[in-house]
């Protein structure tokens, strides 16, 4: 008989649904783990869908059990991306198979996809937590904290939060620690803020690697080959100035060097990258 009144009551599967708050009413706690991801969570919830599938059935004629039966790979894969109002960001560089995170710098710095999993793994602990009595917790505690689900969120995020060879772009407005961009910054601070037209005047590659160099040593950076050096600055000036580099410039021994002809190197300038 026990078992015929559970096979009989109501039940129903349901998707995440927007909580509403009359104005000036203090909301509740969450009271199922769609709610409590949702608010949290809003803007991957738009992209992804819900969190989970809930099975909701009435326990007895005044309680109602939630259970969450289903979870949405997509979404916790988007939710590692961080949440915009806290001005969090994690991206998966995909031109070096590394994942970034932004710090509260701005700077981005490395992270692995362990500490990803960490992270899932310890938002559905707090979720699981923060529920109350009447809502069935196995899921969110255990199964769904395991290394497979983990490992296969991680994964599916690497598509998800893809970024690509632009996102760190010499002309990007993201920034990272280390990497080949920032000797293009440089070059960039160099050709737009240290250099002016002058008749008569001579800028050798000499003069422009020296200079660079010290810019470079100033900020921690390792040095760049010259070789490389030049072939950047040749095309940032061509595009800046319309100048091309001359092979035939004479110094003052006659001796033929590579120059532009027109440019002058502002000297003790005070530079900031």
């Amino acid at each position: 008989m026990e078992t015929d009144i559970k096979l009989n009551r109501p039940q129903s599967l349901n998707l995440y649904q927007p909580e509403h708050f009359d104005y000036g009413e203090q909301p509740q706690e969450p009271a199922t783990p769609n709610a409590w991801f949702g608010r949290r969570y809003d803007n991957q919830i738009m992209m992804y869908g819900s969190p989970f599938l809930e099975l909701t059935e009435s326990a007895d004629k005044f309680t109602t059990r939630c259970i969450p039966v289903s979870i949405n790979l997509d979404f916790f894969a988007g939710i590692l991306g961080g949440r915009a109002d806290l001005n969090h960001h994690v991206v998966y560089y995909e031109p070096e198979l590394a994942w970034y995170y932004k710090e509260s710098d701005g700077i981005y710095r490395i992270t692995t996809s362990d500490k990803l999993a960490v992270l899932y793994r310890a938002l559905m602990m707090k979720c699981a937590e923060d529920m109350l009595p009447n809502v069935h917790k196995l899921n969110l505690f255990h199964e769904w904290r395991s290394d497979h689900i983990a490992k296969a969120i991680v994964q599916r995020a690497k598509s998800i939060l893809a970024a690509g060879p632009d996102f760190f772009s010499a002309t990007s407005t993201n920034q990272r620690i280390k990497g080949p961009e920032l000797y293009e910054r440089l070059i960039r601070v160099l050709v737009e803020t240290m250099l002016e037209t002058r008749e008569g005047a001579c800028l050798t590659v000499t003069q422009a690697y020296n200079a660079f160099c010290q810019l470079a040593q100033q900020r921690g950076l390792g040095m760049l080959k010259r070789s490389m050096f030049k072939e950047l600055m040749r095309e940032l000036i061509r595009d800046r100035y319309g100048m091309a580099l001359r092979n035939d410039v004479q110094d003052a021994e006659m001796h033929q060097q590579q120059a532009w002809k027109g440019l002058k190197l502002l000297e003790n300038e005070t530079l900031a990258a």
